[in-house]
């Protein structure tokens, strides 16, 4: 199905029609792939296997301990990142010994939330961790034991601040604008529940007031001995920051000089401008800060926090300029043609050139792999198929004119394994769309959930245990929506119908549709906090730009909305799931 150079032949769409890969695509995909680069090797190996070896060699563990010679490796390696260096003085493989499972997860009930849309009254324009927190409390008390949040990732510090967390600046660092505040909100900083929130606003409010917080209590060790535990990555992403409120977000577009960050001019630049070295030093400040508040978010939910990976990162932002000798230019990932996209998707989202991700250990993956993990009870990776293949569309063309591109799946996996395991966070793989064959079966085999979504199947009563089950998602129509004929198709009225009836209001059928999907065997479900709002519109269309796509505030409060209804017989729907098992 592949040629050698990892690029599809063509793929069979959702319906099962065949299309080939376009020979002009094929070729432009060819001189991206062509070259790769020399690297020492890499071995994956499942924990507690044994293995033969070519010849004998030194292993050496993570944490630096010496295993001494050995001519086989041995099945009581622990899981970790080690070092067997041959005796014969050949190159040193990296030996990469996973679990063979992610940790199981909590069998029970929750709530997905946009973070940024969570209000309340003392609150400073958006959503904050302090939001999730308080969520988190308030459905544990009901009974549920996880809520899956929005992207936390970060976008540029600059204006206009990024919309859509699904296009982030980096993956591996987090947003500002989660950092709570305590303290009167400035005058002019709008915070009615119901109406769009201005990110601009409140990011240089934000960001004033972190300031100054910045240059009275910046002096401090304690952040500082985290920044260096972070490594030179902090800094690199801190570095870009600084240029970017300098010379803008488009690091394309900056002085040559510096557009790489191994130029020897970004690096002077922190040793002779003091005012850069303390702009550098602010960014890394916000993110301990930032990181803090996460951590004290999820010791104070009371319930398993989900996080949420993106497929990928702008080209314009800091992981795009960190990594740029890694990523492919002229590409963009995205998906092609079906029923509910029938031009495609081009999400504008650099993709990593395999080989080279390869030769780098996959350092970047881990990176943000790890920082999803942390302190969280689970990790959702949107998109998960991207982990087997990616949709490459070239610059200029069409989603109709891109390609699949294979991708180290295994390895991929072995990573995402090892990960989740030493944070102890289980995984959920968006698994919607065209999926090839062998997908979810690796999934599964891993210990991964797969995604069930209503709107794409009505039919929870034969969903398999091995997944989350939800009725939307922040791509498709709320139930009120639905149900007011302000969203979604004729397709998707016709299925609400079947369902609920001709009769039903928007209460009732938001509460039949929750209890449908409780009621299948799915291990875990999870309600949109929109549609426990009542909602009538989603938190984004895709594809479109007249709207204020991820910028619609709740209705009102937290609490309210779990009071009021839909919200509060949605959740009397799901928490009969727990009365259930409980019974049992």
């Amino acid at each position: 199905m592949y040629d050698e150079w990892g690029i599809a032949h063509g793929y069979h769409d959702v319906n099962g029609q065949w299309h080939d890969t376009p020979p002009v695509t094929r070729d432009q995909l060819r001189a991206l792939l062509a070259d790769a680069p020399a690297a020492d090797p890499l071995w994956f190996v499942d924990e507690g296997s044994s293995h033969a070896m070519w010849g004998r060699c030194r292993l050496t563990l993570e944490d630096g301990s010496d295993r001494g010679e050995v001519d086989h490796l041995p099945g009581d390696v622990p899981i970790g990142y080690h070092v067997l260096t041959p005796l014969d003085g050949g190159p040193a493989t990296k030996l990469v010994v996973a679990p063979r499972r992610c940790p199981a997860p909590p069998r029970g009930w929750g709530v997905a939330a946009q973070v940024y849309s969570l209000w309340r009254h003392d609150g400073w324009g958006i959503g904050d961790l302090r939001d999730v927190a308080e969520l988190g409390q308030h459905i544990a008390a009901r009974g549920a034991v996880a809520v899956l949040l929005s992207p936390l990732h970060a976008p540029a510090p600059t204006h206009p601040q990024e919309s859509s967390p699904y296009y982030p600046s980096s993956r591996r660092w987090l947003n500002p604008l989660l950092i709570p505040i305590a303290g009167e909100r400035p005058g002019g900083l709008t915070n009615a529940p119901g109406t769009l929130i201005d990110r601009d606003g409140v990011w240089s409010a934000k960001r004033s007031f972190l300031a100054q917080r910045f240059a009275a209590e910046g002096g401090g060790g304690q952040w500082r001995s985290w920044a260096r535990a972070q490594g030179p990555d902090l800094w690199r992403f801190a570095t870009w920051n600084a240029l970017a409120d300098r010379h803008g977000a488009q690091w394309a577009q900056w002085p040559e000089h510096l557009r790489h960050p191994d130029s020897p001019a970004v690096g002077d630049l922190p040793l002779h401008d003091h005012s850069f070295a303390n702009a550098c030093e602010f960014h890394a400040w916000l993110q301990w800060l930032a990181r803090a508040e996460v951590r004290h978010a999820t010791a104070a939910a009371g319930v398993a926090l989900i996080s949420d990976l993106a497929v990928g990162n702008s080209p314009d932002g800091a992981d795009a300029w960190i990594y740029q000798d890694l990523i492919a230019r002229g590409v963009r990932i995205g998906a092609p043609p079906d029923p509910f996209n029938a031009d495609g998707q081009d999400w504008g989202l650099p993709p990593f050139v395999p080989s080279r991700l390869r030769a780098a250990h996959y350092a970047p993956f881990i990176a943000m792999l790890r920082a999803a993990c942390e302190g969280m009870g689970g990790v959702r990776i949107d998109h998960v198929m991207g982990l087997f293949r990616q949709f490459w569309v070239p610059d200029g063309g069409s989603p109709a004119d891109g390609a699949y591109v294979q991708m180290p799946a295994q390895e991929l996996l072995a990573i995402i394994r090892l990960e989740a395991t030493r944070a102890g966070t289980f995984v959920v793989g968006e698994d919607l769309g065209t999926v090839q064959p062998g997908v979810r079966e690796a999934m599964r085999d891993g210990g991964m959930l797969g995604t069930k979504v209503w709107w794409f199947d009505p039919s929870p009563a034969e969903w398999p245990e091995g997944n989350l089950a939800t009725v939307t998602t922040h791509d498709l129509p709320t139930v009120a929506g639905v149900c007011a004929g302000t969203d979604g198709n004729d397709e998707m009225r016709a299925l609400l119908t079947a369902a609920v009836g001709t009769a039903a209001d928007a209460v009732t059928a938001a509460v039949a549709l929750h209890a449908q999907v409780t009621a299948s065997d799915c291990v875990l479900t999870l309600a949109a906090f929109d549609d426990l709002a009542g909602c009538t519109e989603r938190p984004n269309r895709p594809g479109t730009v007249d709207r204020a796509n991820w910028s619609l505030r709740m209705p009102g409060a937290t609490e309210q909305i779990l009071t009021n209804q839909p919200g509060r017989e949605i959740v009397d729907a799901l928490a009969s799931r727990t009365n259930r098992a409980q019974a049992q």
